[in-house]
């Protein structure tokens, strides 16, 4: 220690308190963090939520639709009118691949990323419709899982089968399929996340994910809190009449109907290998239902994770607290057992048992008339049979290579040292405790429940060294152990080879503190540790909405546009002026009035500026030789490249933005002329209206553009020159017009 302190001068100056106080302000930056992002996600997208009012455009024919009672558009016609603006409110979809292609019309609208889950069950042929429609995708999914389920229909093709041995998409069984044949980018989801017990995954990872997953191990050393095995000595399988088990039944029934009346709090859901077996379940429990009416609440439809019995092939995707599975196949009245499960022995059967027995979160109970030894592998080729066999086994008596506790040796003399002082004070130590890569590096067991262990010890050692990220080690690892019951305690090295007696004395209490723990667990049913909380991210503050509501606003288009004002200023504020007439003003003098002018009211006409200017000297009219001398000043301040000339508007070099301005109560009446609105202004107003509503239909873009001018009525003249701008704006790619509607996108 001394040398390595000599050779790292920072080693001296650790301090295990200080350091932790260190990593507890870390975590809580880190949840912060994450809570912000959350925020700033909501924020972005309320942000986007259109705030015109009106009945024009996308958004008009939603207001439309809300106001309706009866009689409202079929949701495909909606989504062709109002497709954008629907999506500007609801970004996300979700949606199956039939609804795709229901609902959505080809080029009505796109999506940046297109996410497909359960990706093993959806066929290419499903999926390339829903794909046409987005920039990017993710294809999750796991192919020792259900396949589509029409992968074994067979279509009769004649003699073409073989004429073309190129590859096809319909080859393929699915889009996850697919997407491995074409070498995309892969990745494996390596954490197993859903269950909250070791046994839960063990058997599915040992079997058919070749021990890759990471699994958690839970702090009870048997399997009984995960997987749990209850045999139906007496229960007979009808196989030659319903095929059906009903003893089994009855039992699964009456623990469904006892978890109702015990622990409610947890969702269950019941599995069954036949569809038979599901409906004699489902007969039971309407039968105990009925006899026992005050568990109803517990049968209702309408909550989060309602109850169900389903047959294994229609059960994928859903998870529950607690599963129960039913079996159903066993001996018959004779005492004969076949070694046929159905669709688990068929080819594939063993993805359907990979998803039967990874339902379940907390607790699966796993009700058999027969137990592993009853399955002769030697009479089937099916995997599905083994597998099942493999399963029942593990069931019964937790054998598989898998036990908690690992056999491996220590990762180094400083936890060997550990564990030695603490067996010295009569602990029982078991060392890189775990399954599947997650290993804890020392944990206590309990001497008066040695089926599982009090304290789990943290060392910084090789797997704390190992990870990838500070978060990964010290607040995400030991949140998750926390999160499926864990009590953890941390030694810090430098700390222990200073005060090794005092590190111990820590570790004493820590286990006496967690006994009590335990305790109270027991007491409440709880096994959760309250550091569990960390994991769920916290819910972002409710966004305040600052802006007035759209709704009170009986003028639609005033958050687009602001009051035009007419420059009006002192002349002697921008130039020294003696009151020389206008043509007296020298030309670089009067250039920078001119200037002024047009950074107030520009874009603007030319022949409005020389009037403006005229009515800052207090005249009336401009004669020839104001207008020489405007012209000339205009000259001069565009070769000093203060204002830009764009046809007959001038505006300023510097100006970013095109602002819309409202004309209806200038005193200039020239500036209600439509051939005095400068064509980039229209351009702005236009814009403004489709971006606002998510596109808008030729006609109501030019009544609603003169609107924003300030014109009640639109002239012919009016209409003509707003349509040029339209034209000229489609022919620069600024607008698409399709089907009649003016959109930002094509």
């Amino acid at each position: 220690m001394r040398s390595a302190q000599r050779e790292f001068p920072e080693l001296a100056q650790f301090d295990g308190l200080a350091h932790e106080s260190l990593l507890s302000k870390f975590k809580e930056l880190d949840q912060e963090r994450i809570s912000l992002a959350r925020l700033e996600v909501a924020t972005a997208h309320y942000d986007h939520i259109p705030r015109i009012s009106g009945a024009i455009g996308e958004v008009g024919v939603i207001r439309r639709e809300i106001a309706k009672k009866r009689k409202h558009l079929p949701i495909r016609r909606l989504l062709r009118e109002a497709g954008r603006a629907i999506q500007s409110i609801k970004p996300v979809f979700m949606m199956s691949p039939v609804s795709v292609a229901q609902y959505l019309e080809p080029g009505i609208l796109d999506f940046d990323l297109l996410v497909i889950d359960e990706a093993s069950q959806v066929k290419p042929v499903d999926a390339l419709g829903a794909i046409a429609r987005c920039h990017q995708i993710v294809v999750v999914g796991d192919d020792k899982q259900l396949p589509p389920t029409g992968f074994f229909d067979k279509i009769v093709a004649g003699d073409d089968e073989d004429d073309d041995e190129s590859f096809q998409a319909g080859d393929v069984e699915s889009i996850l399929g697919l997407c491995s044949a074409q070498s995309m980018p892969s990745r494996m989801l390596e954490w197993h996340y859903r269950s909250r017990h070791h046994s839960l995954i063990t058997v599915s990872n040992h079997e058919f994910y070749d021990n890759r997953l990471y699994v958690v191990p839970h702090p009870s050393i048997s399997g009984s809190e995960g997987l749990v095995f209850r045999h139906i000595k007496d229960g007979v399988y009808d196989r030659g009449g319903k095929r059906t088990n009903t003893v089994e039944a009855q039992a699964v029934a009456e623990a469904v109907l006892k978890h109702a009346e015990k622990t409610p709090h947890l969702s269950l859901g019941v599995g069954t290998f036949s569809v038979a077996q599901r409906d004699a379940v489902l007969n039971e429990i309407e039968q105990l239902r009925k006899e026992n009416p005050s568990c109803e609440e517990f049968f209702a439809t309408g909550v989060n994770e309602p109850f169900f019995v389903k047959n294994l092939e229609n059960i994928q995707g859903d998870k529950r607290d607690v599963i129960f599975i039913s079996v159903g196949y066993g001996k018959d009245s004779s005492g004969y057992m076949t070694m046929g499960f159905g669709p688990l022995s068929a080819e594939g059967g063993e993805r359907r048992l990979n998803v039967l027995i990874t339902r379940a979160r907390e607790r699966c109970e796993v009700f058999s008339s027969i137990t592993s030894d009853d399955i002769d592998i030697n009479r089937t080729k099916s995997f599905g049979t083994r597998s099942f066999k493999a399963f029942l086994s593990f069931a019964q008596n937790g054998h598989l290579d898998v036990g908690i506790k690992t056999g491996r040796d220590y990762d180094s003399e400083f936890e060997a040292e550990v564990a030695r002082a603490l067996e010295k004070l009569g602990h029982q130590i078991d060392a890189q405790v775990g399954v599947a890569g997650f290993r804890i590096d020392l944990a206590v067991v309990d001497p008066d429940k040695p089926g599982r262990y009090l304290l789990g010890i943290e060392c910084d050692g090789a797997s704390y060294h190992s990870s990838r990220s500070a978060r990964d080690r010290d607040r995400i690892r030991q949140a998750v152990l926390e999160d499926r019951g864990w009590v953890i305690h941390r030694i810090w090295s430098t700390d222990w080879f200073r005060r090794p007696q005092e590190q111990l004395a820590k570790v004493t209490k820590a286990v006496e503190n967690a006994k009590l723990k335990w305790s109270q667990r027991e007491s409440t049913g709880d096994y959760r540790d309250d550091a569990s909380e960390n994991l769920d991210e916290r819910v972002p503050q409710q966004i305040e909405r600052t802006e007035s509501s759209s709704e009170d606003n009986d003028d639609p288009f005033s958050s687009l546009t602001i009051p035009y004002h007419e420059a009006d200023f002192q002349i002697d504020s921008v130039i020294d002026w003696y009151g020389e007439d206008i043509h007296e003003i020298d030309g670089n003098k009067l250039a920078k009035v001119f200037h002024r002018v047009v950074e107030i009211e520009g874009p603007i006409h030319r022949e409005e500026i020389a009037r403006r200017i005229a009515t800052l000297w207090g005249l009336t009219r401009t004669g020839k030789r104001i207008l020489e001398a405007v012209s000339t000043a205009e000259k001069i301040a565009i070769r000093n490249r203060n204002v830009i000339q764009q046809g007959d508007f001038i505006d300023v070099s510097t100006r970013e933005t095109i602002v819309i301005r409202n004309r209806e109560t200038v005193n200039s009446s020239n500036l209600r002329k439509p051939e005095f609105l400068s064509p980039s202004e229209i351009e702005a107003a236009l814009l403004g209206l489709v971006r606002a509503h998510y596109g808008i239909n030729k006609d109501e873009a030019v009544t609603s553009t003169a609107r924003l001018f300030g014109f009640r009525t639109t002239s012919q003249q009016l209409r003509e020159v707003f349509e040029n701008v339209i034209e000229v704006m489609i022919g620069k790619s600024q607008l698409f017009l399709a089907d009649g509607k003016l959109s930002l996108e094509q």
